[in-house]
């Protein structure tokens, strides 16, 4: 499968341990396509689609039908994830620019990263 930047995919996120996110759930590819292309590891933020009345600065919405999505959801980016690309299982959809820099923004600011 390629793996490109922007791109939503099911990931295989098991075994987690604590409060991450866990189960085979929709996952933002952020990492970047040299690395997507010949790493053996891929960078994402998990999505969810529960707690949608609260958007936080470290998050971003995504309305339902973007990326192909079939519910409203919000990008967790205080979830940051370095996968093996074996756990990524099916490509859903692309990302809007628009949204990709609010993706970019909330991980600013979860990371304290200047903004």
């Amino acid at each position: 499968m390629r793996i490109k930047r922007s791109g939503v995919y099911v990931a295989a996120l098991d075994p987690v341990v604590g409060r991450e996110i866990s189960k085979t759930r929709p996952v933002l590819v952020i990492s970047n396509d040299k690395n997507n292309e010949f790493g053996g590891t891929v960078t994402v933020l998990p999505l969810t689609s529960k707690h949608l009345d609260k958007i936080y600065p470290f998050e971003a919405a995504l309305p339902e039908g973007a990326a192909n999505l079939p519910k409203h959801s919000k990008v967790k980016a205080d979830q940051i994830r370095t996968l093996d690309r074996k756990r990524l299982v099916k490509f859903i959809g692309v990302v809007e620019e628009k949204t990709m820099r609010e993706v970019e923004e909330a991980v600013l600011i979860h990371l304290g990263l200047g903004v």
